[in-house]
C-alpha cells in the first residue's frame, strides 16, 4: 500500500491528557463504507493497535474515530528510554524483540512504539520488556493487548 492511498484518522484524547494535545492522528487504509485499517502504532491512544479496523466519520474535512470494528490481533507497547536510544543495551533489547516478531516506530530519541505481531508469543515479549525495565535502561507501558491470553488458574 502506498502512502498516497492512506488517510489520517483523528483519535480525540481526554481533555486532561498528560501529552498536552487534543488528539492523535494515525495513518489508516480505507476499506470502504467508513472503515479504515490502522497502519501505524499509536503513541498516545490506549485501546488501539496497528491492524485494527475502525469506523470513522467525516467531520469538518477530517476523519474522526468512532469505534473499533475488528481487531487485527496486534498488541501495542511504548518504550521510553532512560538512556540514549542508540545505546548498546537498548539496541540489544530491540534486536531481541525484533527476533520475537515485533516491529518499531520511533517517535523521538526516547519514545518508541512497539507493534507486537499476531504470531509473537505475547508472554515472552512481555518478559523481555519487564527485564529491560528492571535493568533500568527503559520504562514501558501497554497501550493495548490484542493477543489472546491464557486463563488464570
Amino acid at each position: 500500500m502506498s502512502d498516497q492511498q492512506l488517510v489520517k484518522i483523528k483519535i480525540p484524547l481526554h481533555p486532561n491528557d498528560a501529552s498536552g494535545v487534543d488528539a492523535e492522528w494515525l495513518w489508516a487504509e480505507p476499506t470502504g463504507q467508513n472503515g479504515f485499517i490502522l497502519r501505524n502504532v499509536p503513541f498516545l491512544v490506549d485501546g488501539l493497535s496497528f491492524g485494527d479496523t475502525v469506523a470513522a466519520r467525516l467531520e469538518e474535512e477530517a476523519f474522526v474515530f468512532d469505534k473499533v470494528i475488528n481487531r487485527g490481533g496486534h498488541s501495542t507497547y511504548r518504550i521510553c528510554a532512560k538512556v540514549d536510544r542508540s545505546s548498546a543495551d537498548l539496541e540489544s533489547l530491540f534486536e531481541t524483540l525484533r527476533s520475537m516478531k515485533c516491529e518499531f516506530e520511533r517517535a523521538n530519541n526516547r519514545l518508541v512504539g512497539v507493534d507486537v505481531l499476531p504470531e509473537a508469543d505475547i508472554y515472552e515479549v512481555y518478559q523481555v520488556l519487564e527485564d529491560g525495565e528492571n535493568s533500568g535502561i527503559m520504562e514501558f507501558d501497554e497501550g493495548h493487548c490484542g493477543h489472546p491470553l491464557k486463563p488464570e488458574p
